[in-house]
């Protein structure tokens, strides 16, 4: 439930370009352009556990997880609708793509970076596998130890505090470790060199599936 709230939020509130992209544009998303995306996002390795499906029965499987998961956040029957570009519908496969605010009510009750390290082993689709996650704080506004199990290792950082904001240096660490496993974690900055602001997004891409979404969606990457 966690994630699906930080989700939600974000994609309300973030304060970046796509925010202010998708405010200025009156234009609908159809049904078939959706399925169209869905179709080149399954060519670049999303959605790999509806193999067995056509594009047409994951758009209603995309749709129906999302109707359960807004009406639980909502405690009544909700329809959010399906009009998602391809960005959005690449959020929604959490084993291929973070996107997250770096501005994220980081404190010593919410277990920001937990969720944050956690997000990255899903990201990774296994081949990153921490355990035993701590947060630590010695005060409200810090210091701050994280630490959890890897293998046979234990991974200690002391992320610098800074209000609400994340220390990037989790993303640092996981990287490192996933790509030590030979996994390709690259960030996504979209059509602009600036990426999405106080915003940050990571896809788990191979070099095909990377030069894929930068011919169809013309998307910039950063390893």
């Amino acid at each position: 439930m966690k994630y699906i709230i930080l989700l939600l939020l974000i994609f309300i509130s973030c304060d970046n370009p796509r925010k202010n992209y998708k405010m200025n544009s009156e234009k609908k998303i159809s049904k078939e352009n959706v399925i169209q995306n869905i179709s080149i996002l399954r060519k670049c390795g999303f959605f790999e556990k509806f193999k067995k499906l056509t594009d047409n029965e994951v758009f209603e499987k995309l749709h129906t997880i999302r109707i359960d998961e807004y009406s639980k956040i909502f405690e009544k029957k909700y329809d959010p609708g399906m009009e998602l570009d391809e960005f959005d519908l690449a959020c929604l496969d959490k084993t291929k793509m973070i996107y997250l605010d770096l501005e994220c009510d980081v404190g010593a009750e919410n277990n920001a970076y937990v969720d944050v390290i956690k997000m990255f082993s899903n990201l990774s689709n296994g081949s990153f596998n921490p355990r035993n996650i701590k947060e630590k704080w010695q005060s409200p506004s810090g210091p701050t130890t994280i630490e959890f199990e890897l293998d046979e290792e234990i991974i200690k950082f002391k992320p610098e505090y800074s209000e609400d904001w994340l220390d990037i240096k989790v993303f640092e660490v996981c990287h490192e470790k996933i790509k030590a496993q030979k996994t390709r974690i690259v960030e996504c900055l979209g059509e602009s060199d600036y990426g999405y602001g106080q915003c940050i997004a990571f896809m788990r891409l191979t070099e095909t599936e990377q030069k894929n979404l930068e011919n169809n969606y013309k998307y910039k990457f950063r390893e």
